[in-house]
Order: C-alpha cells, then structure tokens, then sequence
C-alpha cells in the first residue's frame, strides 16, 4: 500500500494531467492499473515495434499502429492486496528504460531494460524464493553476449540474436571453480609428499633386509665351490 501511495505522490509531481496527458485508473479481475495517455490523434511510425494504447476502458498491444490513446509516461499494475506486480515507463506507446514485475507473494520475477519498444541491456529473472535463474543482455531486441542459464546449469554466447562459439575469456573455468581446482592439487600434491616421506625409511629397512640375504646366497655359492674343488682334489690323489 506505501509503494501505491508513494507512486501516486510522484506522478502527481512529475506528470500532471494536461490537455494532452490524462491519467486513467482501470481494473480488472486480478489487476488494478494506474497510468497516463497522450491525447488521441498522435501517429505510430514503426511497423516492427508493439505499441500498448488505451480504449474503452481496456489497455490493448498491437504490432505497429493503434487505434486508441497511446500510453505514455509511468504505468503501475497491482495485484487487488495493493502489491505491485509490474511497473514501468511507456514513450508514445512504447515501453522505455528499466521494467519490473513481481510475483504474487511480492518477490521479484524479473528486471528487463528497454529503449523505445525495443529490449536493450541487461536482463534477469528469479525464482519465487528470490534465486537469480536466468541473465543476459539484448541488443534491439535479440539476445547479444553471455546468458547464463542456472537451471541448466548452462552458459550460451549470442551475437545479434543468434549463439555463436564463446569468446576465450568466457571458456575459461569462473574463478571459485578454478581456485577450488587448485587447493585441491595442492593438497593432493602435499599428500603424495608425505606418504613418500612414511614410505621411504620402509623401503631402506627393506633393502636393509635384501643385503644379508644376498650375502648368505653369495658365501654359500663360495662354500658349494670350494667342497666341488676338494672333492675333485681327494678323487685325483686315490687315483
């Protein structure tokens, strides 16, 4: 209710109704609406564009004309408990600059930049618990640059409208994942370190074990040759 009664406050101030502007308050069933309209006769020039203009006490979007009076200046929908559910800036008909819309338990669905009827700048949108799901940017109207998706949990690249390869700088890995990458190896390099360093006094004691083993096959080979050489020695006296 404050937000109503403070948007009123400041349309009071910053556009008075004139012969030429006329605020009009409507509703319907789910929605209350609060906006200003330019005086009947102003022409639409831009058949790609969706024009949002007044009659009959209706709000109608038609795609390059109108038939009624042309929305212009801030607009504010709300739900019939007061709590807004989109608010913006219409110019001539068109939406203009930042627009916002909320969910009906008063989070904040999405955040979307226009200029003149077209999506320009940043965008986002959130989930009912106030989660960022989806952000990008468009450029007149079509996607351009990175939009990370987080539901996916996926990351495209659009270039005017249309997903291309993504520069280098985006390929690369953000930087908590990178950094977690990181102390990771350290840590498993550290411990490669330290069981090489348990194991090595082990390994010595081994070979401390293999050396007497050696020597006893080695004196033992010596004994076995001299009692061959003593018995062919006693052989060639009895001879």
């Amino acid at each position: 209710m404050k937000y109503i009664i403070l948007l009123t406050f400041l349309n009071t101030i910053f556009i008075l109704p004139s012969k030429d502007i006329q605020r009009r308050i409507i509703s319907d069933n789910e929605f209350n609406y609060t906006f200003y309209v330019l005086a009947d006769g102003v022409k639409t020039n831009n058949i790609t564009k969706y024009y949002h203009w007044y009659k009959s006490g209706e709000i109608h979007s038609s795609q390059g004309s109108s038939t009624g009076s042309l929305l212009h200046g801030s607009y504010t929908k709300s739900y019939k408990n007061n709590d807004l559910a989109e608010q913006g800036i219409f110019e001539k008909g068109l939406k203009n600059k930042t627009w916002k819309r909320w969910y009906s338990n008063g989070q904040l669905y999405e955040v979307a930049n226009w200029k003149k009827g077209y999506r320009n700048g940043s965008y986002m949108q959130f989930s009912e618990d106030g989660k960022l799901l989806i952000q990008g940017s468009y450029k007149n109207h079509r996607k351009h640059g990175l939009w990370v998706n987080s539901l996916s949990s996926d990351s495209l690249y659009y270039k005017k409208g249309i997903e291309v390869e993504k520069p280098k700088r985006y390929s690369r890995k953000p930087f908590s994942q990178r950094a977690k990458s990181f102390v990771k190896k350290l840590f498993s390099k550290k411990k490669k370190e330290e069981m090489k360093k348990n194991s090595g006094p082990q390994e010595s004691q081994t070979t401390k074990n293999r050396e007497p083993k050696i020597e006893r096959e080695k004196k033992k080979k010596q004994k076995t040759a001299k009692r061959r050489a003593k018995n062919q020695k006693k052989e060639q006296d009895q001879k």
